[in-house]
C-alpha cells in the first residue's frame, strides 16, 4: 500500500470537516511538549502540511521512556477490544510507510511468544482464537518448537507445541527514528527547544493557549500535551494508573542470534541491525535493587533462554517509567477546549506512526476520525 492509498482510507473515517476548500486556509501553528516517539512523529506529520512546529522536552529528544522501551511493533492479542487491534494494525501499516520516508531501522522478522505451564499455554491458544475472530488481525498462528528453531536457532523452545507466530511483527531503533523525524522538523522550518520544561497554562480558550516553560512563554492555537507520565500534573487529573518501571538493557554488538521478537516465560528480547540486543522483562522492575542485581538477574533467563553460551555485555541498563491510562486504551483527542489536545498511551512504539497522521488530519484539516472515537479523553469525565 502506497501513501496515497493509505491516506485515502483514513480519509474515510474522517467526520466533521470545518472549512471550505475553495477559501485561503492561514498557515497553523502547534506547539507539541515530550519529544518522545508520539511528540516527534505529531510534529514530524504536522510539519510536513505546513504547520509551523514548535517541540519542546524538558531534557532532550528521546530521553524518557521512548528511549528506554523495549521497541516492538506489533498488533497482537493481548490489544483489545477490536477498535484499539484495528488501530494497532493501521499502526504497522503507517510505519511501513513512515520506514520508506525516513529510511528507518525496523526489521520485520515477526514475534514468538510462547509459556512453560500448559496453563498458560491454553490461556495464549484461546487469546489467539478471540483475535482471530476479529473481521481483521494481523497474520497469528500456533507452530510448535520445531517450527519455531527454524525462524531462531538460538533459542531454547524446550519442546514447547504451543508457540504463537505473529508474522507482521517488527521491532525498531527508536531513537534513529526520532532523529531522522527531527531532521525533517527543523528542515520543515519548526524548531526543536531543549531542555524546555512546561510548567503551567497560564491562559486557555477555543482560540489559544498560552503556556509558561523554563525558556518562556509560548503561545499558539494548537498545544499538544505527549508528556507521558506527566500529563496528570499537567492538568490536576486522573487519567493514568501509578507508573511502572520496567528494566531494559541493551548490549554491546554481538554476532546475530535473534531474529525476531522473542518473548519467553521471563524475559523478552530482539536484537537490532547493529547487532545490539534489547533485553526486557515481563515483571515490574523490582526497584529497590541496583543495576549489578538487575544485570545478575536477567543474565540467568538470557541465558537459559538463548544458546549463546555467554554472559551479557551490556552497555545500558534503563528504567522505562510508562504511562498507563485507567483503562489501559490510548487518550487522544481535545481536553477542556479546542486549543488543547492530548496524545499519551502506553503502546507508543506501536502507534506512533498512525497517531501522527490521524493527529496531524484532525488539526490541519479540522475534522473527527472515527478512528478515535474510542480514544477520547472525554471518556474520563
Amino acid at each position: 500500500m502506497d501513501r496515497r492509498d493509505f491516506l485515502k482510507i483514513l480519509g474515510l473515517f474522517a467526520l466533521s470537516p470545518k472549512k471550505i476548500y475553495a477559501q485561503k486556509i492561514k498557515s497553523k501553528e502547534a506547539v507539541i511538549i515530550g519529544a518522545g516517539i508520539i511528540g516527534c512523529s505529531i510534529a514530524y506529520e504536522l510539519s510536513k502540511r505546513g504547520v509551523k512546529v514548535t517541540l519542546i522536552d524538558k531534557n532532550s529528544p528521546g530521553s524518557a521512556c521512548s528511549g528506554s522501551s523495549f521497541s516492538w511493533i506489533n498488533a497482537t492479542y493481548p490489544k483489545k477490544p477490536y477498535s484499539y487491534n484495528l488501530f494497532s494494525q493501521l499502526g504497522i501499516n503507517a510505519f511501513h510507510l513512515m520506514q520508506r520516508e525516513l529510511s528507518l531501522d525496523i526489521k520485520w522478522n515477526g514475534s514468538l511468544e510462547w509459556s512453560t505451564t500448559m496453563k498458560d499455554q491454553e490461556k495464549l491458544i484461546e487469546s489467539v482464537n478471540e483475535l482471530q475472530n476479529y473481521p481483521k488481525y494481523t497474520p497469528t498462528s500456533v507452530i510448535d518448537h520445531k517450527k519455531a528453531k527454524k525462524l531462531e536457532p538460538h533459542i531454547n523452545f524446550r519442546g514447547n507445541e504451543n508457540i504463537i507466530f505473529s508474522k507482521a511483527d517488527g521491532a525498531m531503533n527508536p531513537k534513529n527514528a526520532i532523529s531522522k523525524m527531527i531532521d525533517v522538523i527543523k528542515k520543515n522550518g519548526g524548531s526543536v527547544l531543549y531542555p524546555c520544561k512546561f510548567e503551567k497554562i497560564i491562559e486557555s480558550s477555543d482560540s489559544f493557549s498560552k503556556i509558561k516553560t523554563s525558556m518562556g512563554i509560548l503561545k499558539s492555537e494548537n498545544v499538544i500535551f505527549c508528556n507521558g507520565v506527566d500529563v496528570n500534573n499537567s492538568f490536576n487529573v486522573n487519567f493514568l494508573k501509578k507508573p511502572r518501571p520496567g528494566v531494559i538493557i541493551k548490549t554491546e554488538p554481538q554476532k546475530n542470534l535473534i531474529n525476531s521478537v522473542v518473548y519467553g516465560p521471563k524475559i523478552h528480547a530482539h536484537q537490532q541491525s547493529n547487532g545490539q540486543i534489547i533485553i526486557g522483562e515481563q515483571i515490574t522492575a523490582p526497584i529497590k535493587e541496583n543495576t549489578k542485581d538487575h544485570i545478575k538477574r536477567i543474565n540467568k533467563h538470557f541465558k537459559s533462554m538463548v544458546k549463546s553460551g555467554t554472559d551479557l555485555n551490556p552497555s545500558e541498563v534503563l528504567i522505562g517509567w510508562r504511562p498507563i491510562p485507567k483503562d489501559d486504551l490510548p487518550i487522544i483527542g481535545k481536553f477542556k477546549n479546542k486549543s488543547i489536545y492530548i496524545a499519551v498511551m502506553h503502546s507508543g512504539i506501536s502507534l506512533a506512526a498512525i497517531v501522527g497522521n490521524l493527529v496531524s488530519q484532525e488539526i490541519v484539516d479540522e475534522v473527527d476520525s472515527l478512528l478515535l472515537k474510542d480514544f477520547r479523553p472525554s471518556r474520563f469525565f
